[in-house]
């Protein structure tokens, strides 16, 4: 971490510490935290060892070594009080402060030049803030630890003193003082804010007395002369970064300041109980390791509150008990400190008192004082107050009372008193409070004392003054509590009311002066503002005006200490007494007063009885309305202040909130009415006089206007009451109060405060105001509210007539903007202005309504059948559509944020219970709105109280229908659901009820439908839970619809599941998943159980098994818990144990039980639930994680954010472990740069490929569902989630270079992209983000187009479906994709952000560029949708996925525009301009294509495939430049660069080169393969570049040097009999000789030995030609004698067996073969082999292959030895037909090739290994059976035995394979000699004589097709059979999955064609077998003309015929 930012690195750090601390109880060492202790300076020391810890050289500690010291402390201090390694860590804490301390002394140099200063001030010098956090964080972890181990204590104590006299030491030392200073500074923020444990008075004392010597004159006149900087302080080699200097006091006032208040702290605690440390701990521990920033307070301050205001706060509230205290003055020495301590107290008190700083002349106006000089105008205040607390402590430590103290303080306390400023005269109370507190004595006295003062006029109180401040001063409150305590003290009851009458007396003499005013009574001209303008008098000013004054302030002090003392006393006779005085001298005195006793009457009304709340809300009410009608201005804001602060504090006395709310509402109304007639009275005067009229109605508007803006303000109390949470006065609201509210609606209608107008004139308060009246306003019309348009609405009171009157036309135009649809002109023309008003009001509450996501109440107007049968119904219906349309609307600014509030989620279950009204009207809108909000906003239906609401209704809808049939005359109709608080109130009609539920049912399962869609997991375990906690029931009334419903759709399939969902209904029952519900639903209840049960033992044992279970999970479980999934997670990861998943999924859902069962999620424990599965990683383990995840989601979810950031977590692991998709294990390969080997296709390598594939890729499969489901859900409110998903896509996309390229990785792929399109879709990203993020989509989806177009691997057609599906949904998305970027995240507020995307300059460069990208993306899809098209339905039937040969986009596309694409996809990425070569076969691409790659041949050397691009079939001029990259290019397959060795690429070096350099790239047994091509390239190689590899190769491996040789002996003659040289003969003679002259040792005697033993064999042959007319016995007598002779020596093989040793020959089973002129005969080795035993299911790992046992076995291989017989065309032909099985292998295409092992050893002679178990079809005529078919049922039984049918398969499977190979090959002579089945019933091909364009008699009388007569199609079943179907699909894909290898198989073939084998017509016959591949034909045009090729083989007549021909023969 050290390459870290200091302040993240010690973020990290300071976490660390806090985890560790919090399970330290779990660990018994110090290894646990060694990441903190590694890190310590010196940390390779002991702890114990303080001097080795401190540095003693020039190496100081680094800034990390800090931060690791800092996170120490703080774990230190968060450890739990009982841990043992507090006392552990005391050594280490004192070595770390000593050490830093020691650090912190000046280097020997003492170096004080300008230049060190100069660095030190650069550096940041001692003292920076790091330094003084590590200080801080120490102190406090030495507190900590003192609370926490009594025993060290003192030894603590000891620590505290040595650092204190440190600074002192430094303080006075000859250094600078910045650091001492510093640590002062630091020692003051820690004493401050953590409680000090209970030290010996002996430790304190001694502490005092450094503080004090600190404070010593000599350092404060230090302090002046040298002030800190960093040039002062000692020198010391600092980081080249340091943060700037902590802080800490510069001036003698603030280091007195710290030593006062350190010292208050220390002469407090011993005074005070001990208190609750652990309250505290947030104290010690409190952004310990947190940045200190220079300007930042200090650290702690904010957040705890300040040791000493709580010390002194309990000082004042409780008397000292003598018993528990320790005062210093019991010990001699500690009476010294005190007396110390007292005159250095009393000096600098007389020191701030002597001048006049603290009076009225300028604080700088005193001389030799050192608290003048540089502080500021507060601190020497504040410096008074801290040494008058320093005294007043000081004296409670001494026995007797301090009666110097006391008379400083009565002083301070009288009329002759100089204290001005308030902060003092707050202390001088606070000290006297406590005087008063611990001597009873003095109450009386004082009581007296106070009060006196308290009737003079108070400098200090001047700039106090209540008028208009909505809270008490702090000085009063002092006062107030000082004179209660007092009261207290002095047991007098009269005492107290005597006190409030002298008082309150005040105010009926003092403030009643001439000119003085009330509210009531002021003149109409006078302004309110000038009576509070000049508040503040001097004391010694002179006149009537200051008399005024100086009484208006007695007045409203005496006022604010009436209210705060009876608040003090807290009697409620008291307070009734103070409110009734306050309310009667409310009349008469002047405003400053009234505003004051306004004021105080608040705090004293909240806490009185409801009587006299009562009464002060009316008071205020009575002040409102007795204010003049004509000029509201004249109304006191400090009333409304008031009535605003009752209304927030009545959230404790909400019985009273009701009453309260009617007095504002009639306010409210009145206030509205007097409006009104102020509005209307310029209409009723003269109109002689216009120039009068207009002026008196002009001054009308204004006082109007004034009316309104009061009105306006009357809104912020009435919301203010109606803002507590708790208080609804909407439900159930009275007729009256709907009045009320309805009024005050109407009020804001008419004058323009609500709607459109009321947003212009309404302030933001108010408008926020209103919305919050508009949430708990109750509808304006109540259903109870018969013929209420006729009566309520026409006659009501709150509209005056003249004024209705007078905007009527007005009301009528608005509405008429409200609603723009001109079909409610009419009825609007005829409507009063009530109605418009109403329906005014309305539109205006719901919208505000609506505003706050409350939309519901809207639909209560409908209720009412007056309104519904008025003509007002029009118009509210378009209301109610205006209001619906906002909602949505509104709904969708939040849903793209992701910050849907949860209330609309109530809001929807309201409506949903609507759709059940009773009424018609009410239940079509309901259902009307329910529908354009699921349907709109699916994702709702993801809410558990929607879902559980829906069902719900259902099950309540169909109960009450049921009563139709079980109580039919007395219907019920109420009905309450028991599971949720839910009630439906429904008519009588059950008709209407069976309606109601019908149309529900039908409505809930089409939203169901479309949820599960989108979120089936999420929705689905939604519907378990319903079933789950589904009501108890017995066999009777077990009928529920709800619960029927949700287990339908818990079971439904999901979308996401593309392959079950395209799945046809089998047996006609549609498939769904019950068995994986039923097992969810068992395992989450027998979990959930089992653990219940448990819990019940453990707890209660066996006696009381009625009894039920604790339901919460005790600590130990959680432990157990946390240690076993850690455990289990560890054994999977290094692979210890191994695991099987039910175990993972049992500790998984147990897990899930005891968190769902917990009080507080354990964070380890959600951590482990998803790193469980992941670590293991794979789809079961996988799945068994997604049950757990959605289990624990859906009843806990508040565990979303955790669990979905895990997911990412582990997510973004794989990309770095490179696991699952992000795996290149299972990459696409070339099929020809894989091993191809001779041997039979084998369904279980394809199975096991098929299994590895799945295990690879579908754990991320499934984790793509499981977030693209649950983003479904979420989507709309959880940002943090979003933020997880948008970066685990981020990541994703830019590690598409990694993704898998396996055929099945592209369902995975392409799931990954249609998740984030629809993330891209649903999100409201900033433009930059979102711009990248749709361009990583776009590169990860061209990503998968830039390899080899590819078939799907297997069989699986439901999986070609589910990728087809998947591809048409990931079309649609890229096609709807729009670019918003309209939110730019910038600092620059005058201009647009930079467009930061590469390669656009502009959005609408970026925007074009896009529309091609897009059109680029849509091309390839459906391009790619088209292949799988054809590979889902090769014989194009109907009912199975189809497509065009080519796709809509692709057909109406020309030349010029594919060159433009191309080139465009060249930009994108050339890999993928390069393929689409092969997908588009027209000429424009190919010839773009070349052109690119010639021109830019460096962006495509990592692309094998552009090569056949720059070279072609032979090299052009124009590509020779680009030769020059041939050198790093990448490799082509081994036959593709053995082509390059021909001549016609000219023999160019650099194509040699390569070939050779490729070559030698691949491995041997790759190579090895091609044996017969590289001896072919030897024609034309001129340079000896394959002579050299050959000869290198030879020496590499001897089994390629070995079969070499027999190669290159085999081509020196061109025919049988060896009587025509090749041309080549010279130097394959030169070459054998070289190559075996070249092997020495082991090899050379290897090829001896090898070599004698086949010459041996071979021989055979050559000794039986004298016997060719002998009879069969004679020739078999004659190889048996040969066999006997033959040596068989160690380690020697056949040549067509090299990968297995012969170990022993059945020296009798020698037979002669019949043939005419040749002795070829059959001899039986037994061959010991090598092979893997492949495990039958799918638990491999990739990795593990390699570990694979290899085990060898025996087999009995029978061989052919041929003389005078060219085996190389059967050669040719079987290896073509192994590379046809590899492309069979590589795409899991289940067909059956058996290409044995043919090697032609010399020139006519050969080993052909023979077919085991086989018979021919002419052996089975020789045995009499007629045909196949009856073969078949003799060897394997009837047509409906499986043994059959087994047999059958393989016969279609090889027949269609074979089919192909014939086909491509032109194979000929395929009479039933050369066809074999084997015991499986495998067909397989024998004796490849004659190919491509030749047959036998050198004519092609078989048909050019390949055979397929009658029998073949009987025994597949008929032709209309599904065997028949199944060998034709088979054949077409055969024939597809070869296309794309056409070049390398022609290749192949083309290289032999020098050998001028019987079979080669020339070029011509290259040319004949390239188009028989069909190349330029699309994927559909080739499978039809496939079918073509079958249709012309089925049971053609040449074959019959040519079966005939050859039976004549024989």
């Amino acid at each position: 971490m050290d390459c870290l930012d200091e302040p993240l690195h010690l973020q990290i750090l300071t976490s660390l510490a806090s985890s560790y601390a919090q399970d330290a109880k779990t660990t018994e060492d110090e290894n646990s935290i060694s990441v903190l202790l590694d890190g310590l300076p010196n940390n390779t020391l002991s702890a114990n060892d303080v001097e080795e810890l401190i540095p003693h050289n020039e190496d100081d500690w680094t800034e990390f070594e800090i931060n690791h010291a800092i996170s120490y402390a703080h774990y230190v201090s968060s450890l739990p009080l009982t841990s043992p390694h507090l006392g552990e860590s005391l050594s280490r804490l004192n070595a770390l402060l000593f050490g830093f301390l020691r650090h912190a002394n000046p280097s020997p140099s003492g170096d004080n030049s300008p230049s060190s200063s100069y660095r030190s001030l650069e550096a940041g010098g001692l003292g920076s803030n790091s330094q003084a956090q590590l200080c801080e964080g120490l102190l406090k972890a030495l507190l900590w630890v003192a609370w926490g181990k009594s025993k060290l204590r003192e030894d603590i104590g000891g620590v505290l003193e040595d650092f204190v006299e440190k600074i002192e030491g430094l303080m006075s030392g000859s250094t600078g003082i910045t650091f001492p200073l510093v640590l002062l500074h630091c020692l003051h923020s820690v004493i401050s804010h953590c409680p000090l444990p209970p030290f010996p008075p002996r430790t304190i004392a001694s502490i005092v007395k450094s503080l004090l010597s600190i404070a010593s004159p000599a350092n404060l006149i230090k302090l002046v002369h040298q002030p800190t900087s960093t040039a002062s302080t000692p020198h010391i080699r600092m980081p080249p970064t340091t943060p700037f200097t902590a802080p800490h006091p510069i001036t003698p006032s603030g280091v007195v300041m710290a030593v006062t208040e350190i010292t208050n702290v220390l002469l407090s605690t011993p005074l005070l109980p001990h208190p609750n440390v652990g309250e505290y701990q947030n104290a010690f521990a409190h952004q310990s390791g947190g940045y200190h920033h220079p300007s930042s307070h200090i650290y702690g301050q904010e957040g705890n509150a300040h040791i000493l205001k709580k010390q002194t706060k309990q000082l004042v509230d409780n008397a000292l008990v003598m018993d528990d205290i320790n005062r210093l003055s019991t010990d001699e020495k500690d009476h010294a400190v005190l007396d110390q301590a007292t005159k250095i107290a009393l000096r600098w008190w007389t020191d701030l008192m002597g001048g006049s700083s603290i009076v009225e002349e300028s604080p700088y106006s005193r001389r030799g004082s050192l608290f003048s000089i540089g502080g500021q105008p507060d601190e020497e205040v504040e410096l008074m107050v801290s040494v008058l607390y320093l005294l007043n402590n000081l004296s409670l430590h001494h026995s007797e009372a301090d009666s110097t103290h006391l008379a400083r303080l009565k002083l301070l306390l009288s009329e002759d008193s100089s204290v001005v400023d308030p902060r003092v005269l707050e202390a001088v109370f606070i000290c006297t409070s406590i005087q008063v507190r611990n001597d009873r004595s003095l109450g009386t006295a004082m009581t007296h004392h106070i009060r006196r003062l308290l009737l003079s006029p108070i400098p200090a109180f001047e700039g106090e003054m209540g008028g208009s401040a909505s809270s008490v001063p702090p000085a009063v409150v002092a006062a107030s509590k000082c004179l209660a305590i007092c009261i207290e003290m002095s047991a007098n009851d009269d005492l107290t009311s005597s006190t409030l009458y002298s008082l309150l007396n005040t105010l009926s003499h003092s403030t009643s002066v001439p000119g003085g005013m009330s509210i009531r009574s002021t003149p109409f001209h006078h302004h309110y503002k000038g009576e509070t303008d000049t508040s503040t008098v001097k004391t010694n000013a002179t006149g009537n005006r200051a008399t005024e004054e100086q009484r208006r302030l007695v007045a409203v002090t005496a006022v604010e200490v009436v209210s705060r003392l009876a608040l003090e006393i807290g009697k409620e006779d008291i307070i009734h007494l103070s409110i009734s005085m306050l309310i009667q001298r409310l009349r008469g005195v002047d405003l400053a007063t009234e505003s004051t006793i306004v004021t105080n009457l608040v705090p004293l009304a909240l806490a009185a009885p409801n009587g006299d709340l009562v009464e002060v809300y009316r008071a205020f009410s009575q002040i409102s309305r007795s204010s003049h009608p004509e000029d509201p201005r004249n109304s006191s804001n400090a009333v409304l202040a008031a009535q605003t602060t009752l209304a927030k504090g009545l959230g404790n006395r909400l019985d009273c909130a009701d009453g309260y709310l009617v007095e504002l509402l009639t306010l409210f109304a009145d206030k509205g009415t007097q409006t009104q007639m102020v509005a209307m009275a310029s209409h009723g005067y003269d109109s002689r006089d216009k120039d009068a009229v207009a002026q008196l109605r002009q001054e009308g508007v204004k006082r109007v206007g004034d009316m309104k803006a009061w009105l306006a303000a009357l809104l912020i109390p009435i919301a203010t009451l109606l803002s507590h949470n708790s208080y609804h006065p909407d439900r159930g609201a009275t007729s009256e109060l709907v009045a009320h509210f309805r009024n005050l609606w109407f009020l804001c209608v008419v004058f323009g405060l609500s709607g459109p107008e009321g947003q212009k004139r309404l302030s933001e308060h108010e408008t926020n105001a209103l919305r919050t009246i508009a949430v708990k306003t109750p509808a304006l019309v109540l259903e109870s509210s018969n013929d209420f348009v006729a009566s309520d609405l026409a006659y009501n009171s709150i509209l005056r007539k003249d004024y209705a009157a007078s905007i009527q036309q007005s009301q009528r135009t608005a509405l008429t903007q409200y609603l723009p649809h001109q079909r409610h002109s009419y009825d609007i023309r005829n409507m009063t202005t009530p109605q418009t008003t109403l329906l005014m009001a309305i539109s205006d509450l719901e919208e505000a309504r609506t505003m706050k996501y409350r939309p519901s109440v809207l639909l209560q107007y409908f209720c009412n059948e007056s309104i519904n049968e008025s003509p007002l119904i029009g118009c509210l219906d378009a209301i109610a559509q205006k209001i619906t349309s906002s909602f949505m609307k509104q709904v969708y600014l939040q849903v793209i944020t992701h910050s849907l509030p949860p209330i609309v989620a109530d809001e929807v279950c309201k409506i949903l219970v609507a759709c059940t009204h009773r009424m018609r009207k009410v239940r079509e809108i309901a259902l009307n709105y329910a529908r354009q909000l699921l349907e709109t906003f699916s994702a709702l239906l993801c809410d558990r109280k929607v879902v559980f609401t829906l069902l719900e209704i259902l099950t309540l809808m169909r109960r009450s229908c049921e009563l139709q049939y079980t109580d039919e005359y007395s219907p019920v109709y109420d009905f309450t659901s028991d599971k949720m608080e839910l009630t439906l109130h429904l008519t009588d009609d059950y008709a209407v009820r069976n309606e109601i539920t019908s149309q529900l049912h039908s409505v809930t399962k089409h939203w169901l439908t479309v949820a599960i869609s989108r979120a089936p997991i999420e929705v689905q375990s939604t519907l378990q839970s319903y079933l789950n906690e589904s009501r108890d029931v017995l066999l009777i009334d077990s009928v529920e619809m709800g619960a029927g419903l949700a287990l339908h759709f818990s079971k439904t399939i999901s979308r996401l599941d593309r392959q079950e969902t395209i799945m046809p209904n089998i047996g006609g029952w549609p498939s769904d998943s019950s068995n994986l519900v039923a097992s969810q639903f068992a395992s989450k209840n027998y979990f959930n159980g089992e653990l219940s049960g448990a819990r019940l033992i453990l707890t209660q044992g066996l006696s009381n098994l009625q009894e039920g279970s604790p339901a919460n999970s005790s600590p130990a479980e959680l432990l157990a818990f946390k240690s076993q999934l850690a455990q289990a997670t560890s054994n999977i990861r290094t692979k210890n144990k191994p695991f099987n998943v039910p175990e993972i999924r049992r500790i998984l859902l147990r897990a899930v039980s005891v968190l769902i069962a917990s009080p507080k999620m354990d964070r380890d424990i959600l951590h482990y639930l998803v790193e469980l599965p992941m670590a293991a990683f794979t789809p079961l383990a996988i799945a068994a994680g997604v049950d757990a995840w959605t289990w624990l989601l859906r009843q806990r979810p508040e565990a979303e954010v955790a669990i979905i950031g895990a997911i990412t977590g582990g997510w973004l692991q794989t990309i770095r472990q490179r696991k699952g998709l992000f795996s290149t294990s299972m990459n696409y390969r070339d099929p020809f740069e894989q091993p191809v080997e001779y041997a039979p296709s084998d369904k279980k390598i394809l199975d096991l490929e098929l299994a590895k594939a799945r295990k690879l890729l579908r754990p991320h499969l499934l984790l793509v569902q499981v977030l693209s489901s649950q983003f479904q859900a979420i989507k709309y409110r959880e940002r943090g989630i979003m933020v997880c998903l948008i970066r685990l896509m981020m990541r994703s996309l830019k590690a598409h270079k990694q993704m898998s390229t396996h055929p099945l990785a592209r369902e995975v792929r392409f799931s990954l992209l249609l998740f984030g399109f629809q993330m891209l879709a649903s999100s409201r990203m900033e433009a930059l983000l979102e711009l990248r993020f749709r361009d990583r989509l776009f590169h990860a989806a061209f990503s998968w187009f830039s390899f080899r177009p590819q078939w799907s691997f297997g069989s699986d057609r439901i999986q070609v479906g589910a990728e087809i599906k998947l591809l048409q949904d990931l079309l649609q998305i890229v096609q709807e994709d729009k670019i918003r970027g309209d939110h730019s995240t910038s600092s620059l507020s005058d201009r647009a952000p930079a467009f930061l995307i590469r390669g656009s300059a502009s959005m609408h460069e970026y925007e074009s560029h896009h529309r091609d990208r897009v059109k680029l993306l849509q091309l390839l899809i459906e391009n790619e949708i088209s292949r799988l098209s054809v590979w889902c339905n090769p014989l194009n039937e109907n009912g199975r996925p189809n497509a065009p040969p080519a796709g809509a986009l692709e057909r109406s596309i020309t030349g010029d525009e594919w060159t433009r694409l191309v080139g465009k996809a060249w930009k994108v990425n050339p890999a993928m301009a390069i393929h689409m070569g092969e997908r588009f076969k027209n000429a424009p691409v190919q010839a773009e294509i070349s052109r690119l790659v010639k021109s830019d041949p460096k962006s495509v050397i990592d692309v094998p495939e552009a090569l056949h691009f720059l070279l072609g079939d032979r090299l052009e001029n124009n590509a020779k430049a680009a030769l020059k990259w041939l050198p790093v290019w990448s490799a082509v397959p081994p036959v593709t660069a053995i082509v390059y060795f021909q001549p016609r690429y000219g023999n160019h070096p650099l194509i040699l080169q390569y070939a050779m350099r490729v070559l030698e790239q691949h491995p041997v047994e790759l190579t090895f393969f091609f044996v017969p091509q590289v001896v072919q390239a030897l024609r034309a190689d001129a340079l000896g570049y394959v002579e050299r590899f050959i000869f290198e190769t030879s020496k590499i491996s001897q089994l390629f040097c070995h079969q070499i040789i027999w190669n290159m002996k085999a081509n020196t003659y061109r025919d049988d009999d060896a009587s025509q040289p090749d041309p080549m003969k010279p130097l394959l003679d030169r070459m054998i000789d070289m190559i075996v002259a070249g092997l020495s040792g082991k090899a050379k005697g290897f090829y001896d030995l090898e070599f004698t033993f086949f010459d041996a064999v071979t021989s055979i042959s050559g000794k039986l030609k004298p016997y060719i007319k002998k009879s069969k016995p004679e020739k078999k007598a004659k190889i048996d004698e040969e066999m006997a002779l033959i040596d068989l020596s160690v380690g020697v093989y056949l040549p067509s067996n090299p990968d297995g040793v012969v170990i022993d020959l059945d020296r009798k089973s020698g037979r002669p073969l019949q043939s005419h002129a040749k002795a070829p005969f059959m001899a039986t080795f037994k061959v010991q082999k090598e092979r893997i035993d492949l495990p039958t299911d799918s638990n491999i790992e990739i990795s593990d292959e390699a570990r694979l046992v290899k085990t060898k076995y025996d087999v009995w291989q029978s061989a052919i030895f041929k003389v005078g017989d060219d085996c190389r065309q059967d050669v040719l032909a079987l290896q073509i037909i192994a590379m046809f099985k590899n492309v069979f292998t590589s795409i899991g295409l289940t067909l059956y090739l058996f290409p044995y092992r043919v090697t032609a050893t010399a020139p006519g002679c050969g080993v052909i290994d023979v077919v085991p178990n086989a018979t021919s079809r002419d052996e089975m005529g020789r045995a009499k059976i007629n045909d196949l078919f009856s073969y078949f049922v003799d060897k394997y039984g009837g047509v409906d035995t499986v043994s059959f049918q087994k047999a059958r398969l393989n016969f279609i499977q090889s027949m269609a394979a074979y089919s192909v190979a014939c086909y491509i090959l032109q194979i000929k002579d395929r009479h039933n000699g050369n066809i074999m089945i084997d015991g499986e019933g495998h067909i397989v091909h024998i004796d490849f004589g004659f190919l491509f364009d030749i047959g036998p008699g050198g004519i092609k009388f078989e048909p050019s097709s390949f055979k397929l007569n009658h029998e073949m199609v009987a025994l597949m079943g008929g032709r209309d059979s599904q065997g028949y179907k199944m060998f034709t699909e088979l054949t077409v894909k055969a024939f597809l999955a070869i296309r794309p290898h056409a070049d390398q198989l022609v290749d192949a073939v083309h290289l032999m064609l020098g050998t001028a084998l019987p079979s080669f017509k020339g070029e011509g016959t290259i040319t004949r077998l390239k188009n028989r591949f069909q190349l330029q034909l699309s994927e559909r045009q080739a499978a039809d003309y496939m079918m073509g090729v079958v249709e012309n083989a089925r049971e053609n007549m040449r074959s019959n015929v040519y079966d005939g021909f050859q039976k004549i023969q024989k």
